[in-house]
């Protein structure tokens, strides 16, 4: 052999240990802590580098805010505020952490702590309008109707295509009797957002209440064109004798989607209206609301929802299977 025949395979033997080496190697909690998706496998990581003696104080807050928030997505609540109160405690001004804590108080209806943490995460990050949002909607659910309407604002000015801002601050106005503003503002957040479902839907309730029928009626019916799941909207226009078959078919939606979760879901959850979930850790469906504020279930159903208790299967639905569960959650009494 040739002395560059010898040192050609010496390298090559080289190259091959160390991408065996590197393939081989552990993955690194931290990292893993930091960077992978809300997940068991995240919340296994983050609990790795929590309970790592060598793990720094600043890795120790990190681990437990990205837990905290991976278990509030699962809508395990109590175990989520528990973990980013450890994460305040261990760094008082992680502001991703106080707004998370926050989303997390307001599904336990802790909305005077959400406020709170909103206003320390605002402090920091005052041009953030994720915590602008957050507090305007906390400020409305508490009946602060000026308070939302400011925080709103702020985030138009921030951003003036923020089609979400203009369609709560239409909401604020109108429980704050100004229906004329309401009604702007849900027609620019239709402008911005042509396909904006629950927009149409809440303008329709002002043209309702005006007596503005031939309005309200061509609302509801693009809300429910646009989101069948939108019951609010066809029972609008059952109210308003409109009996046809956009009204029809939302109702079969819902018994379809009553079907599904008696099938799929009922081993572990309360589905109906009455009783408590087999599961003591299984929310019933109809406190879903609860943990979902204003309803917001269909970009968890579509990514497939975390476990939020140990024994839930892993499930994925088709869009039309969405929809209907929507409805069916939408059509308890707690939800309209």
């Amino acid at each position: 052999m040739s002395y560059w025949s010898a040192c050609r395979d010496a390298f090559r033997g080289a190259l091959t240990a160390l991408l065996w080496c590197s393939g081989a190697a552990a993955a690194d909690p931290v990292d893993e802590c930091g960077k992978l998706r809300n997940s068991p496998e995240k919340i296994a990581a983050c609990t790795a580098v929590i309970t790592n003696a060598a793990s720094s104080t600043q890795q120790r807050a990190m681990a437990f805010r990205n837990r905290g928030l991976a278990r509030a997505e699962a809508a395990a609540n109590e175990y989520a505020e528990q973990d980013l109160t450890e994460a305040l405690k261990l760094n008082g001004t992680d502001a991703a952490a106080l707004a998370g804590r926050a989303r997390v108080r307001m599904t336990r209806k802790d909305t005077a702590g959400a406020i709170e943490d909103f206003n320390v995460a605002i402090n920091l990050k005052p041009e953030n309008p994720q915590y602008l949002m957050g507090r305007g909607y906390a400020h409305l659910i508490k009946g602060d109707h000026i308070s939302a309407i400011a925080d709103f604002s702020e985030v138009i000015r921030i951003n003036p295509k923020h089609a979400s801002a203009f369609n709560h601050r239409g909401l604020a106005y109108r429980k704050a009797g100004d229906h004329t503003r309401a009604t702007a503002d849900y027609s620019t957040a239709i402008e911005l957002n042509p396909a904006y479902a629950l927009a149409y839907n809440n303008r329709g309730y002002v043209y309702e209440s005006e007596g503005r029928k031939a309005e309200a009626i061509a609302d509801f019916g693009r809300a429910l064109e646009l989101d069948r799941s939108l019951t609010g909207a066809a029972d609008g226009l059952k109210r308003l004798g409109v009996a046809g078959a956009l009204a029809a078919e939302t109702e079969a939606h819902i018994r379809d989607g009553k079907m599904l979760v008696e099938a799929r879901c009922s081993g572990c959850h309360a589905v109906g209206l009455t009783g408590d979930s087999p599961n003591p850790r299984a929310p019933p469906f109809r406190k879903l609301f609860e943990r979902h504020p204003g309803l917001a279930l269909r970009d968890p159903l579509t990514r497939g929802i975390a476990a939020p208790h140990e024994d839930m299967p892993k499930f994925v639905f088709t869009d039309q299977q969405i929809d209907r569960i929507i409805a069916y959650v939408n059509s308890f009494p707690e939800n309209k």
